[in-house]
């Protein structure tokens, strides 16, 4: 279960960064992720929350077990929406009730049909994936003073310019294959950072490092259609964030990464924000970001 697990973060990895009609952000199809609970402030970092082991977390997520004498698993990543889901995570250890859960079964496995809170001593060292050493039971309900997280609002996605046809393009201008070609173009232009589009088809949005007029210029050549094109010296090319992504892909605990082509922020998913896994991203993302560049969630946070 754990191997389908880092197949899977792989697979998201892969297609993150690649222009995108509705942004930089891309997810795997089919795939669900789970949003990580929210509890009490702890030491934090620009990154986000540390989270100190040596104290009680919390985690939510699909429990899974491959069979009857297997560990049982909290899935607190990506979760392939297939019959039976396949998913996988941190050993559970301690008594699970599978009755009281919720459990389903199928094709020998066993897994509960609603998200589960668990709370426990986390030990990243200790299995493939870490193991969660219960404290309390397992519940369908969350722990006193912990909440889910606010649901995420849709990104903000602007025309960055008042003539997007400027330079020669018209209303309706080009065509599927153009488009094609314009994306093909944009992962090889000097000092790309991402683009979208702002009307959800075609009013294309770039943001370079670079000369903007010559920017749009070579990108003009190829798209007839709406196209902004802006300067932003602030924020790091597409390709020093996947640089980064690329140094991050093997760090202990990674579960998913994406970009913000508007903002240039690097985000990143990981089971435990502590401060060993802190000082890893830093070290890792040095050649390229700075520590403010870099967003971090984690799956297990501080009990209240």
């Amino acid at each position: 279960m754990r191997r389908r697990r880092a197949v899977l973060a792989t697979a998201i990895l892969v297609t993150l960064g690649a222009t995108s009609a509705c942004g930089t952000q891309t997810t795997s199809s089919g795939a669900t992720p789970t949003p990580a609970p929210t509890a009490s402030p702890s030491p934090s970092s620009p990154m986000g929350t540390v989270v100190d082991l040596g104290k009680e977390v919390v985690g939510r997520g699909m429990l899974m077990q491959e069979s009857p004498t297997a560990d049982v698993e909290l899935c607190l990543g990506a979760i392939q929406t297939s019959w039976p889901p396949q998913c996988g995570g941190p050993m559970i250890d301690g008594e699970v009730d599978w009755e009281a859960l919720g459990a389903e079964r199928g094709n020998g496995l066993t897994w509960s049909e609603m998200d589960v809170w668990a709370v426990g001593h986390f030990d990243p060292a200790r299995g493939t994936s870490g193991t969660l050493t219960l404290t309390r039971p397992l519940s369908l309900t969350p722990p006193t003073g912990v909440t889910l997280p606010p649901q995420l609002t849709s990104p903000r996605f602007p025309q960055l310019c008042d003539d997007p046809y400027a330079g020669g393009g018209r209303p309706g201008g080009g065509s599927p294959e153009a488009q094609n070609a314009l994306s093909e173009r944009l992962r090889t232009l000097d000092g790309y950072i991402g683009s979208w589009v702002s009307d959800g088809s075609s009013m294309f949005n770039v943001l370079v490092t670079g000369d903007a007029a010559a920017a749009r210029e070579t990108l003009r050549a190829i798209w007839k259609g709406g196209l902004c094109v802006e300067q932003r010296r602030d924020l790091p090319s597409d390709a020093t964030v996947r640089a980064a992504q690329n140094a991050l892909s093997s760090l202990p605990g990674h579960q998913a990464s994406w970009s913000d082509a508007t903002t240039g922020v690097l985000h990143l998913e990981v089971l435990v924000l502590d401060e060993a896994t802190r000082k890893r991203i830093v070290d890792a993302v040095e050649p390229w970001l700075d520590e403010e560049q870099v967003r971090v969630t984690s799956a297990f946070t501080a009990l209240p």
